[in-house]
This record gives C-alpha cells, sequence and structure tokens, in this order.
C-alpha cells in the first residue's frame, strides 16, 4: 500500500503561517487531516483516522518507531470513520457513519473489524439501513443501524465487543436500550441484559462486563439508579428527583469497587465505594471548589490502578496519583509550554511509550509521542496543519447584577486597534450544556481572525459549575438569563475591550432566540439568529416540540416554564411578541425539514416583520434539519455571516 507521509502535512503549518490573509472559511471548515489516534496494548503502533484531501476519512495505522509514515487501511467514500479502537495488539474495531443525510436525522454508527494489515474485514452493523434491501451475504449478517458499539473493547477481555441496542415502541420512540456480547472471532452474540427493569437508557458494566447499574427513568421527570445485588436480583440504587443533587455510578473495578460522582455543596466529584451497597463508604478522589467534575479515568490494563484522572477545568488537565506518569506530564508541559497536555496509554505501567494529546488556545490539536525511559518527544501529527495560528483566549469570570459568577472566554481580534474593539457575543445553544472551552474553537477562532473580539459566556442555566448555576437559570429564557450576557458586555467595555456601540449578538438553537432578545433589547448592533425559537409556547406544546412526552410534562416546565400557570411569562419572552422591539440588522438562518424548531418559527417572525417593514435577511436551507451538515450549507452559511457582519460590525481601518 501507498504510504502518506504526516510530516510532509505538517509542513503546510509553517506555510500557512506566512499568510498575510486570513484563513478562508473552507480552512476554517474542513475536517481534520488527523483525529482519534489510539495506542495498542504494546505501545508499538498507533491506529488514527486520517483525511489528507478534506473529503475521504481512511483508518492508518502508525508505527510508533517510524511515526512519519502511515499505512492506510481501509477507506469509505460516501461514508466518515468515527472512532477506532484496538481490540488487541493484532486486530482493530472501527466505527463509520454516512455523511448526515439531508434531514440531519441522527444516523448510527455502523460496526466494522480488520487486523492490522487491512485483512479480515468484517462488518457487524450497517448503518444506514434499518432492513438491508441489498442482498449481498455481507450485508444480511450485518446488524440494522440501531445497533452500535457501547464501549471500547477492553484489554482485560480481550475479543469482545459489546453492543448497544436502540429498541423504539410501536411509535418509533426510543423505549429502552439492551446490551450484548459479540465475539468477532466466531460472529456469536449473547445477550447480557435479559430480567432487566422496565426502560433502562444506560449501563455501567463490572470488570467481567456484565451488567451492575442500570439507569432509567422514574417516570416523573427524574431517574433512577438500579443494582444488581449479590443474589444477582436488580433493586433500586438510588431515586433522584428532577430538582435534587444525585450520586451516579460511572465504573467498578476488579475489586468490584465503583467510581461514582459525588454531590459535594452543589458539584459533582469523584469518589470510590468500598463495594456496590449503596450505603457503601466511599472516598474522595478529585473534586473542585468552582466545576462540577465528568471526569476521564486513567487506569491501569494490567494493575487496573486508578492511576490519574483527566477533566475540563480553565483548561483541560490532570490529577494524577501515580508518580511515574505525573513526572511524565511535568517533562511533557515543560517541553510543550502554553497548552494542555493529555496523555493517554493502555499499559501504561509496563510500556514506556504514551500518546499525548496538545491543546493550544491558539492552534487546533497536535499529536505527539514521549517515551518516559528515553525522555523523547517526538511529533506524530497536527490535526488541521493548514491553519496559521490563531488568537489567544482568555479565560475570565465576572459577577452578574445578583452577584452570581458569570465564566467567560474572550478571543482577542487579529491585527487590533488602539482601543475598543468591535465585538461578537457568541451565545452558545443548549442551553443546559457548558459552552465555554479554552481549547482552539473554530467559530470564534473564524469571528477573531475578521478583526472582531469575541466574547463568550456560560449564563445562568449552563452546566459544568454547579448545581446553584445551572438551577438560577430555571424559567428565565429572556430575563435573567438574557441579563447575563448584557452584564458581561458591561464587563468587556468596562475592561476597555469592546465599542458599545459595535455589538452583534450571534447565536444557534437557544443561542439564536438569545441573539433575537438581544436585539429587541436596543443595546446591539445586529443579530444573527439561527435555529431560532421565536414562540416558547410551541416549544412546550406536543402538537409541535419533538420533546419526549415525559420532558414536556416535567423537565420543560421546571426549566423553561409552565404552558399553563406560565403562560403570560412564555408570551411576553417571546420574540414573536416583540415585533415593535425588534429593531436594527437581522441575519435569520434555519432548516427546513427542523423538527426542534419547526421552520414557522423562523418563517412567521420573518412575515411580521416584513409586514412592519423590516425585513430581515432569510435562508431557509432545504433538506437540513437542526443543523446544517451538507457541506455546501455550512459554507454558505457561513459567508453570509461573515458579508453581514462587515456590512453592520467592520473594524475601522
Amino acid at each position: 500500500m501507498t504510504l502518506l507521509d504526516l510530516r510532509a502535512l505538517a509542513l503546510l503549518l509553517a506555510a500557512a503561517a506566512a499568510q498575510a490573509t486570513p484563513p478562508s472559511i473552507e480552512d476554517f471548515q474542513r475536517p481534520p487531516a488527523f483525529s482519534g489516534p489510539v495506542l495498542s496494548p504494546d505501545g508499538r503502533h498507533i491506529a488514527a483516522i486520517v483525511n489528507p484531501d478534506g473529503k475521504t476519512t481512511a483508518l492508518a495505522v502508525i508505527a510508533t518507531d517510524k511515526p512519519g509514515e502511515a499505512t492506510p487501511l481501509k477507506a469509505f467514500g460516501q461514508a466518515d470513520i468515527r472512532s477506532v479502537h484496538w481490540i488487541d495488539n493484532e486486530r482493530l474495531a472501527f466505527t463509520v457513519r454516512p455523511r448526515v443525510d439531508g434531514e440531519g436525522r441522527a444516523i448510527g454508527a455502523g460496526l466494522w473489524t480488520l487486523d492490522r494489515q487491512g485483512g479480515s474485514l468484517r462488518q457487524w452493523v450497517n448503518p444506514s439501513t434499518r432492513g438491508s434491501r441489498e442482498d449481498t451475504p455481507q450485508v444480511k449478517r450485518a446488524l440494522d443501524a440501531n445497533w452500535s458499539l457501547f464501549q471500547a473493547p477492553d484489554v482485560a477481555r480481550p475479543g469482545e465487543l459489546v453492543l448497544r441496542h436502540y429498541v423504539p415502541n410501536v411509535q418509533r420512540e426510543l423505549s429502552y436500550v439492551e446490551l450484548a456480547r459479540l465475539d468477532p472471532s466466531t460472529g456469536e452474540r449473547k445477550l447480557l441484559t435479559e430480567g432487566a427493569p422496565d426502560h433502562v437508557m444506560d449501563w455501567v458494566l463490572d470488570a467481567a462486563g456484565n451488567p451492575a447499574f442500570a439507569f432509567s427513568s422514574n417516570g416523573r421527570g427524574g431517574s433512577l439508579v438500579h443494582w444488581r445485588t449479590p443474589e444477582g436480583r436488580w433493586a433500586v440504587w438510588h431515586e433522584q428527583a428532577d430538582d435534587e443533587p444525585y450520586r451516579r455510578p460511572l465504573a467498578i473495578d476488579r475489586a468490584g469497587r465503583p467510581y461514582l460522582l459525588v454531590n459535594e455543596n452543589g458539584r459533582m466529584a469523584l469518589h470510590r465505594a468500598d463495594n456496590l451497597a449503596p450505603d457503601a463508604p466511599t472516598t474522595r478522589l478529585a473534586g473542585s471548589t468552582v466545576y462540577s467534575l465528568w471526569p476521564r479515568l486513567l487506569r491501569d490494563a494490567d494493575s487496573d490502578d486508578l492511576l490519574g484522572v483527566q477533566f475540563d477545568a480553565d483548561v483541560p488537565q490532570t490529577a494524577w496519583f501515580a508518580p511515574a506518569l505525573a513526572g511524565a506530564q511535568a517533562e511533557i508541559d515543560r517541553r510543550l509550554p502554553g497548552a494542555a497536555n493529555l496523555i493517554s496509554c493502555l499499559r501504561c505501567l509496563a510500556v514506556p511509550t504514551v500518546l499525548v494529546t496538545s491543546f493550544s488556545d491558539r492552534r487546533p490539536v497536535r499529536y505527539f509521542l514521549f517515551n518516559r525511559e528515553t525522555g523523547q518527544l517526538t511529533g506524530l501529527a497536527a490535526s488541521m496543519p493548514w491553519m496559521p495560528e490563531g488568537r489567544p483566549r482568555q479565560v475570565a469570570s465576572t459577577a452578574a447584577r445578583d452577584g452570581l459568577r458569570l465564566p467567560l472566554i474572550v478571543t482577542h481580534p487579529a491585527q487590533p486597534t488602539p482601543g475598543p474593539a468591535p465585538t461578537v457575543l457568541l451565545v452558545h445553544g443548549g442551553p443546559w450544556v457548558r459552552g465555554n472551552h479554552w481549547p482552539w474553537q473554530p467559530e470564534p477562532q473564524f469571528y477573531a481572525s475578521r478583526g472582531y473580539l469575541v466574547l463568550e459566556v456560560d449564563y445562568r442555566g449552563s452546566t459544568g459549575y454547579g448545581v446553584r448555576h445551572e438551577r438560577a437559570g430555571d424559567k428565565q429564557w429572556g430575563l435573567k438569563m438574557q441579563d447575563d450576557l448584557d452584564d458581561a458586555v458591561a464587563w468587556a467595555v468596562k475592561q476597555g475591550l469592546t465599542d458599545p456601540k459595535r455589538v452583534c449578538i450571534v447565536g444557534a438553537s437557544y443561542g439564536g432566540y438569545a441573539a433575537l432578545i438581544g436585539l429587541s433589547r436596543g443595546q446591539m448592533a445586529c443579530a444573527v439568529a439561527s435555529l431560532a425559537p421565536t414562540d416558547l409556547t410551541k416549544l412546550t406544546s406536543r402538537h409541535w416540540s419533538d420533546a419526549r412526552v415525559e420532558t414536556l410534562a416535567y423537565s420543560l416546565p421546571r426549566r423553561l416554564g409552565d404552558p399553563v400557570v406560565d403562560a403570560a411569562q412564555l408570551k411576553a419572552s417571546s420574540p414573536i411578541q416583540r415585533i415593535d422591539q425588534l429593531q436594527g440588522p437581522l441575519l435569520m438562518l434555519y432548516g427546513a425539514l427542523d423538527t426542534r424548531v419547526p421552520l414557522a418559527h423562523g418563517t412567521e417572525l420573518r412575515d411580521a416583520l416584513t409586514a412592519a417593514g423590516r425585513p430581515p435577511e432569510f435562508v431557509a436551507y432545504p433538506n437540513e434539519g437542526h443543523g446544517f451538515y451538507k457541506w455546501e450549507h455550512q459554507q454558505d452559511a457561513w459567508r453570509r455571516i461573515d458579508a453581514f457582519l462587515a456590512t453592520h460590525l467592520a473594524p475601522k481601518p
């Protein structure tokens, strides 16, 4: 097979740095040339996803003693390889997803296996079918798209894959999730979850690969954690009401001790219990007074010891418990300053070679190999080698008007001029997610490359900062959640960063809603609203919403507002009721087949503004859902936003 010279790709990085003009939209949106690397258990090979032409992903294997060369094993012209896993030192499993269809539907990730030389290729899950019309023996053997890989293969259980099966009800809604063990050498499949509680949606396996914990709804907007008792029966281990703190098992070691997320003053910390029982004593392993942790556990494949914990704080970081790895981390950080460098390995103490994923605020991810015995640090590949160094991203915070801490990220503009800058207030969607992440991000870097300061806020309702921060957003759409955005802008103005007369609010989904409300408050120079809800009563209506019945009955009434009790507030906080206040330049972008925010949200507001003599710029992309997935639509949306900002927010020459 031909060899792909990854060092040649890396040379593009230096060439791009010399560009006098900012990177193109295509540069920002082009898929990574190298991604998802994983180290084999013996440390001798790396498996990764390569995409040198920006069009076709391929699975490649790289010998760690020849890191500049990759041997492509398998490529798919109309599908993307999504993840790669080592079954053992000689065999690989990988998932494949067809390019997302025009309706933006979530398509399952197909599953394949092959050996390290590219032979013995076999498909186990066909992601593009729910009962294929093709008649080939290969397709007939494959499971349909409701099946997927549940977790990465475990070195302690070589030759085994655990699959997840999404089982729909008669309305084609997800009813429950079952698991099955697959032996890829024989094709034998065994169901693991017979006799489980009803409507289980997630599982935690013990060290032998058997279900030990199961997660289901309690039917009232909360959740149940079930456990398999020593007698082999399923019983309730913990019940979480929708508005109370919780405990959640994450994993179980070979000694039968579970790792748990435990609430500490409203923030989740990592504990380990002595056994699986609900009342078992626990030992605290890691926690924060600022962030709720959802950590990645770094366990040694040989000893099963917990070597460290990786989590996202201000920047991605690792708390090491193993001195050898802590020493390696210190040396890597010394050699790669200004970056968050995450180590990954399987047999971490027995094998000297580790894989390093290096995150920076100014450049996309880079990958390295580090030998703990020799101290040699070797460049493996850059994920986007054509990108020049971007702009610094500053982690900051301010206080909202009621005292709540507001985490911020500021991306400073390219070619800054003295004095306050035109600013893009970039609002994350969700809204119940964490939006602020320090490493390089394409959208804020794109705006910064055009000369805008970019301000991102984890307003109340965002997750990752504890229960108080999240619950403070309950029923605050268009109210205190919007005040937080205004308070962040006021902070940037006070810091001398932002020109208060040149702020454009930009966002998608909830962020698009916030953009409309922000424009209606009269303090924004312009707004870009993508996939934006304009009528909150539609979001709480089962005739318009795609949310599950239980979500409509319990979660949304608490988080967004009760459709009966809070009807007046929902109406008043809807942009469709603010036609007179929606003054100023407005760009609206929608997917014509969106079921989360149906197109009527956009067309009704567009028509009302047009009737008022203030027609917005409006685009509805055909065959798109809640997000723009086709390459040409992504490009078109960013071109329109680029031109819109240049017209209404252009930096002064």
